[in-house]
């Protein structure tokens, strides 16, 4: 892996590091107030750094995943098992998971986000593989003559 690859998987991990730090402490802070805490616990502060390096780290499951749809199709489907499971067995051993008639929720809200994520991301990237191949078939035309 060159420098340059590196540069993109720390930077890719660093920002999904960051949303998701600061989605975990909006909603951690959000449940304080509403439970009357005078503020965020420095052990939830934590939980939520963990959560945030797990997503992060989980992340990186999508290096090299635009080399076709099959590879992109396989590694959403093994991203979407990892985080959903590694998530939920995080919020069992910090406390988090909500009481059994709340599961259902939690769990449509997340496939909810993962979808609205997951789209979102996909066109970016259709985007730019759309330029990629504008770039290759003006390069193959340069080329022939």
């Amino acid at each position: 892996m060159g420098k340059r690859n590196t540069k993109g998987v720390v930077a890719l991990f660093f920002m999904v590091f960051s949303i998701a730090f600061l989605i975990a402490v909006t909603i951690s802070t959000i449940i304080a107030v509403m439970i009357g805490a005078e503020a965020l616990p420095l052990k939830e502060l934590r939980n939520d750094v963990l959560l945030a390096v797990f997503i992060g780290l989980v992340q990186l499951i999508w290096i090299g995943s635009d080399q076709n749809n099959r590879t992109y199709l396989i590694r959403t489907i093994i991203h979407f098992i990892i985080l959903i499971t590694g998530c939920t067995l995080l919020m069992v051993w910090f406390g988090w998971l909500p009481p059994s008639q709340w599961l259902a929720i939690y769990y449509a809200g997340f496939i909810a986000a993962y979808i609205v994520i997951w789209i979102a991301f996909f066109r970016i990237n259709k985007k730019k593989w759309q330029a990629m191949n504008a770039k290759l078939d003006e390069y193959k035309r340069a080329n022939k003559e």
